[in-house]
């Protein structure tokens, strides 16, 4: 049952968001600052670790948590771990488009392959359409989501809005 409604769900998401928008281009080139109570290096493992009402920007991008990790290496930065109650996340992926925003207690974003995953009583909602469940996983590049429940009692949920007529 769980198959068939991940199925329906990426099928909707074909027809409601267009493939060509993705995280404007400019932010991955921005300086990324970062606020927070203290924060620790381990060069070694290429970690950088936020803690405490951590507030993270690059450009359009957004990111607030308890705890922000960053993962770096010889390429770059790699995967940004943020953990909250909730962590929230945000993002122009287009300047046609609203906000694309994001809640988890954990968000991970792997920025080598654009995929956004969000863990425990998580959330995505991108142009008023509403995803939420346990899991969700969200590849920016190619618009597909996949929302899942780890209970076979706890159900994903979704709110889907109407195609608007382009005359309005």
């Amino acid at each position: 049952m769980i198959q068939r409604h991940s199925n329906i769900l990426i099928a909707l998401l074909f027809a409601l968001f267009s493939l060509q928008s993705w995280a404007l281009p400019e932010d991955s080139e921005q300086e990324i600052h970062i606020a927070s109570d203290s924060a620790s290096l381990d060069k070694v493992k290429g970690e950088i670790i936020y803690a405490g009402n951590v507030k993270m920007q690059q450009g359009s991008l957004n990111i607030e948590a308890e705890k922000v990790t960053l993962i770096r290496s010889i390429n770059g930065l790699e995967k940004i771990i943020a953990q909250g109650n909730p962590a929230r996340y945000e993002q122009m992926l287009n300047k046609n488009e609203g906000k694309t925003l994001a809640y988890g207690e954990t968000i991970i974003y792997n920025t080598k392959i654009d995929q956004l995953t969000l863990l425990v009583n998580a959330g995505l909602e991108k142009q008023g359409n509403v995803f939420s469940g346990e899991k969700i996983v969200y590849l920016i590049k190619e618009q597909r989501v996949k929302a899942e429940s780890t209970e076979p009692q706890e159900r994903i949920r979704m709110v889907i809005q109407p195609k608007k007529d382009k005359e309005s």
